[in-house]
């Protein structure tokens, strides 16, 4: 449920020079992963969640650490 809310906090952002900190292929991957979670429960392909935890998350991470301090 976390990798929908990062999603929807995504979402919620209007301010493009924001959004600019960040690489776009993770935003909309983030949007489409919760997408595919919100409405597919039975099909939820855990190797890709888990390659999204293990390998695009920390780099989430050191965009915001980076960026936002």
């Amino acid at each position: 449920m976390h990798l929908t809310s990062i999603a929807e906090q995504f979402s919620k952002i209007k301010d493009s020079n924001f959004l600019s900190q960040f690489d776009e292929e993770d935003v909309k991957g983030a949007i489409d992963t919760r997408n595919f979670i919100a409405h597919d429960y039975e099909g939820i392909n855990l190797p890709i969640i888990e390659f999204i935890i293990r390998e695009r998350l920390p780099i989430l991470k050191d965009e915001i650490e980076k960026n936002f301090k």
